[in-house]
């Protein structure tokens, strides 16, 4: 049983993702496009560092209100 968060995106999320914003920062929409409520957050923050994000850029999705308490 996987007792990690599994983070997903917020009713905001969606919102940006459908944005013409969107579309201008790459890195955020595909991070974001993979926080989907089935990978946990060690998952999303592996992806993250192999994207060379900083280590908190999970963290910082969360504060913007995209993606759902990482506790």
């Amino acid at each position: 049983m996987n007792t990690l968060p599994t983070p997903m995106q917020t009713s905001i999320a969606v919102q940006w993702l459908a944005s013409r914003e969107a579309t201008t920062d790459r890195v955020k929409r595909v991070l974001l496009s993979h926080v989907d409520g089935h990978r946990n957050v060690i998952e999303l923050e592996s992806f993250a560092r192999a994207m060379g994000l900083e280590p908190d850029a999970l963290e910082k999705l969360r504060h913007q209100g995209l993606i759902d308490s990482l506790n």
